[in-house]
């Protein structure tokens, strides 16, 4: 039951919240079923190999992050401690946590985390809150806010199934699709801007592309065929123009129509890449999720095959 133990104070917290495609039962199992938070509550490029929950008010929790072999960290664990304040299933959860690094206990940080059912999906919300506004501003400069949205896009991962996932969002008519790709940002922007790769991928279900043009640079033209798969209708050309092109991190496409879509590549710890995609929607909301969805599974498949030949 709730204890009224965790006080929100807004100039030492920092508060996120995030709509996952699942209903709060399901989110709530994924905060509380250690074999799910373990793959999903260490940041980007991190495993916890050791998660171990007692989710009971006082009961205890411990969260030891192992970082990737290799630069900066070398394969480092960093253990975390903390202790349920409150539990109240599918609708709240209260506890500490003390991350440590290099032997060094960090600032405590109190968790409080809300599960709100909207129409089947669930509106997360997240006070992390610190002791003091140093402390607070200490963790800022660590990078509490990046490692956060990290890890909550591994949690939309771990809830649709599909390991490279990490969200989409609608805001007004825009919309962003987030992927991790474990495979190097050189090969991503290949794989997403040369004719022979696009066609392998670049079509949602029981579609394909029969050809593909690319001119990647700022005024170059592109044009992608897309057609029925089973060829029962002549199908229709994705074309624009290309308006930025920062190899391999960023591409700008007008896409003819008084749209724009934005495609950003960044590394991750580990060794992959974070896909994000922008654009305003044409179609419904659930056609272009929908659609861009199963899109950027495709090129993840794709990606996959690549690696393998590599």
């Amino acid at each position: 039951m709730a204890t009224g133990s965790s006080v929100i104070a807004p100039e030492r917290s920092l508060v996120t919240t995030r709509v996952f495609d699942a209903p709060p039962e399901r989110v709530y199992k994924a905060w509380t079923d250690p074999k799910q938070l373990a793959r999903w509550f260490p940041p980007e490029g991190l495993t916890a190999p050791v998660c171990q929950l007692d989710v009971r008010v006082g009961g205890a929790m411990r969260i030891d992050m192992k970082a990737p072999e290799g630069e900066p960290f070398k394969g480092q664990v960093f253990p975390g401690k903390g202790v349920y304040r409150e539990v109240v299933p599918n609708r709240r959860l209260a506890f500490t946590f003390t991350p440590e690094m290099e032997g060094r206990a960090m600032p405590t940080v109190l968790m409080t985390v809300e599960f709100e059912d909207q129409a089947g999906k669930t509106k997360l919300t997240i006070h992390q809150t610190l002791d003091t506004v140093a402390e607070y501003e200490e963790m800022v400069k660590t990078g509490m806010a990046e490692g956060i949205a990290e890890s909550l896009g591994k949690l939309a991962g771990v809830l649709s199934g599909r390991s490279t996932d990490r969200g989409v969002f609608v805001s007004g008519r825009q919309l962003t699709l987030t992927r991790v790709y474990p495979a190097p940002r050189d090969l991503v922007w290949t794989a997403y801007t040369d004719p022979k790769h696009i066609v392998k991928w670049s079509f949602a279900a029981d579609w394909e592309s029969p050809f593909a043009e690319t001119d990647v640079r700022p005024g170059g033209a592109f044009r992608i065929g897309m057609r029925p798969a089973d060829h029962s209708q002549e199908g229709f050309v994705f074309s624009g123009t290309y308006v930025e092109v920062v190899k391999p991190a960023r591409l700008v496409q007008d896409l003819g129509d008084g749209r724009v879509m934005t495609t950003t590549f960044e590394d991750v710890l580990g060794g992959g890449t974070r896909l994000t995609l922008s654009l305003e929607m044409a179609e419904s909301e659930e056609q272009e999720r929908t659609g861009w969805t199963q899109i950027l599974d495709n090129l993840g498949t794709h990606l996959a095959t690549l690696r393998g030949k590599g």
